[in-house]
């Protein structure tokens, strides 16, 4: 038999979960089509999808830098996880009430604003009540079920457009269920913290202060690390270009990228609460490998690079998430999750620019670039946890 102190956290874990697996399923569902809702209906150009979408994702962690310290200044957790779940989830059915490109711009902006409020309080909260049983065990469970929604989301929309004839503004319609019942769950979380308080949360007495040098090495480790991970977009232009892969089958390089994200996490998970930080090492060779196989494209080449992608993913969403809480006092976790997604986010932009100018020039430089990055963030890391 479990005891409260076990059973009372992972109930809270899997409400959280579920809360992902519904949001998921919303805003993922229609990021999934809304370039060609934003492009071929609303009229927007190319050019004007990207700079929305470039500046959504880049709002949604640069303004984790501000939304991560304010949580821990109000200590308000809960209030801006639901204020944050809200914004981003009801910006997605009115979608389909956009009259032009304009209004549909803002609304996708919105969606990222409103992941950027809630993401940093939600991992304070994860990684309080996950201490007792694992925090690596509660990401990697948490990554799981968040994946889940990632596949369900565009499967909705696939099924929608299919069965009633192209149809963009149902679809998003259509992802106003999953929005409501995700609002719910979180609901239902909240309640559930409220009367199992006193076996959830276990850090009262934990040492409290602010920052300190290893926090900030880690960080600079992970940046290192991210700038040089080849993100999927370029394998899937890659299996384009080379025409490896059929049009229709292109797709299928993300599905198996996010079912391999999905289990990667949970195995990670369970690898970071036996081993520590120590686990940390496993993104750098994973990273570094990416853009080897599709150095010579085929078929199983461009897969196995997908299997590499998502388990980077598995690793970063798991093992490098509860490390910042091994690695910040409980009175600043929020600030350092909002620093951490932050300088995460502009690594990523930063590194797909980088990746994006070397790809021009030559893929096999591409792979070096990546290898030289991880190798250069494995250095550091090991000054940190040697």
């Amino acid at each position: 038999m479990f005891s409260k102190r076990v059973k009372a956290p992972w109930r809270l874990v899997l409400l959280l979960g579920l809360v992902s697996l519904l949001a998921d399923t919303t805003y993922e569902g229609a990021r999934s089509v809304i370039p060609v809702y934003f492009t071929f209906v609303l009229g927007a150009s190319v050019f004007i999808l990207g700079l929305v979408v470039s500046f959504g994702d880049f709002l949604g962690y640069g303004l984790r830098l501000v939304t991560g310290p304010l949580a821990d200044l109000w200590r308000r957790y809960w209030a801006m996880t639901f204020l944050g779940y809200f914004v981003n989830l009801v910006a997605v059915p009115l979608l389909a009430l956009a009259g032009d490109w304009g209004s549909a711009a803002m609304l996708i902006i919105l969606e990222r604003v409103g992941k950027a409020i809630r993401t940093p309080a939600r991992d304070v909260i994860l990684s309080n009540v996950s201490k007792g049983i694992g925090r690596g065990r509660a990401f990697g469970v948490h990554e799981v079920m968040d994946q889940i929604g990632a596949v369900a989301g565009p499967s909705l929309a696939m099924a929608v457009l299919y069965f009633k004839g192209q149809d963009y503004r149902l679809a998003f319609l259509a992802f106003a269920v999953p929005a409501a019942l995700a609002m719910l769950a979180l609901a239902l979380a909240y309640k559930f913290y409220r009367s199992h308080e006193e076996e959830l949360v276990y850090e009262r007495k934990e040492e409290r202060g602010g920052l300190k040098g290893r926090y900030w090495a880690y960080l600079l480790a992970i940046a290192i690390s991210t700038a040089g991970f080849m993100q999927m977009q370029f394998l899937l232009y890659r299996a384009k270009e080379q025409m490896v892969l059929a049009d229709w089958a292109i797709p299928s390089l993300m599905l198996l990228a996010m079912a391999v994200d999905a289990v990667m996490g949970l195995v990670a998970g369970l690898a970071y609460d036996r081993f520590g930080l120590k686990a940390v090492f496993t993104v750098f060779p994973a990273t570094a490998l990416i853009a080897l196989p599709a150095l010579f494209p085929s078929v199983p080449t461009m897969y196995l690079s997908a299997c590499l992608i998502g388990t980077v993913l598995g690793l970063q969403e798991t093992v490098e998430r509860a490390a910042v809480a091994d690695l910040a006092p409980v009175n600043v976790r929020g600030r350092a999750y909002g620093v951490f997604n932050g300088i995460y986010g502009l690594s990523l932009l930063l590194g797909g620019a980088v990746v994006g100018f070397l790809y021009g020039t030559g893929f096999i430089y591409v792979a070096a670039y990546t290898m030289a990055m991880q190798a250069v963030a494995s250095a550091l890391a090991l000054r940190i946890f040697h």
